[in-house]
């Protein structure tokens, strides 16, 4: 292999592990053109950690189909306690999120938050 070659291919694996690194989860998932938005949802169960007026949320959540998944999201207010959202997530990615009422889940959903 041609030298110039080699170090092109070398230089273009070393910068992709550094992107890989420095980048965070989220924003990775927001500029990863491979992932669709999907809908979760989550119950507001725990108290948020309050930081510069933003309240940050830790909370499991569930795809439609009932799938279990990890969110960290913000909000720019204390959120209802037990209320539930339907969040409109790029894999770890919050995009936007909105109240909906427990008559609303989809029913594999449901199932999860009953037990």
């Amino acid at each position: 292999m041609n030298k110039k070659v080699r170090n092109s291919v070398i230089a273009v694996v070393v910068i992709f592990v550094s992107f890989l690194v420095i980048f965070p989860k989220e924003e990775m998932a927001r500029i990863n053109p491979f992932l669709n938005v999907g809908k979760v949802y989550v119950q507001i169960n725990e108290e948020p950690v309050v930081d510069e007026g933003r309240y940050y949320y830790d909370l499991t959540g569930y795809h439609e189909d009932g799938d279990k998944t990890e969110l960290a999201f913000s909000a720019g207010k204390d959120l209802k306690e037990n209320a539930f959202l339907k969040i409109a997530a790029k894999g770890a990615f919050v995009k936007g999120w909105e109240e909906v009422q427990a008559e609303e889940l989809p029913e594999d959903v449901k199932n999860k938050f009953d037990n």
